[in-house]
């Protein structure tokens, strides 16, 4: 779904799977929920896939599954559950790659990196201690949406009078004009959600 141009960002915000034969995870799409609805429902495995009617774009999907329907998920949890880690939410599928945060020891962390198996291709990016995702409005953004506020921020778009447009970030971050109006609109309605949250 990452390569769908239709679904910009997936985030796994939460899972249950204490049921060894059933799987139910919560996903937020950014993007148009009824294409990952129906490529959920085409996919070998989903036993159930339930969103708001309401939608009409961005919005949560519960997914219910045989848990070998999902088993980069699975095989994730498994080897950070055994290291004794824990996994922070959201789990953020974006740009062919999927980015997560865990908690616990260093090493503990390097011994499931060793267990993982060859097809799956972990870095690690950073260790050490981090503000708690209240304080970091920029969490929830996919890269792309980060990459267009920071390019933005950079040319003077959020100047008064603005330095910049549409057109000339579109063609500084090699996208459509309407692409950066979109990256730029979803990523300010969450930075102001977070702020705002940060306040209550």
């Amino acid at each position: 779904m990452t390569e769908s141009p239709a679904v910009s960002q997936l985030r796994l915000v939460d899972w249950n799977l204490a049921a060894e034969d059933l799987a139910t995870v919560l996903y937020d799409v950014d993007g148009d929920t009824s294409v990952f609805v129906d490529a959920a429902r085409g996919t070998d495995g989903i036993e159930d896939v339930a969103a708001p009617t309401s939608t009409g774009g961005s919005g949560y999907v519960l997914v219910t599954a045989n848990p070998d329907a999902l088993p980069f998920f699975r095989t994730f949890l498994v080897l950070t559950a055994r290291a004794g880690l824990l996994v922070r939410s959201p789990v953020v599928y974006s740009d062919f790659e999927t980015r997560g945060e865990v908690v616990g020891d260093a090493s503990a962390l390097q011994t499931a990196v060793d267990a993982a198996p060859r097809t799956i291709d972990v870095t690690i990016e950073n260790i050490g201690s981090r503000p708690s995702q209240r304080t970091d409005p920029f969490f929830e953004l996919s890269n792309r949406q980060r990459e267009a506020v920071f390019t933005a921020f950079e040319h003077g778009y959020y100047q008064h009078p603005r330095e910049t447009t549409h057109a000339e970030l579109a063609e500084e971050l090699g996208c459509a004009a309407n692409t950066v109006s979109e990256h730029l609109q979803k990523a300010e309605v969450k930075l102001i959600k977070a702020l705002v949250e940060l306040q209550s």
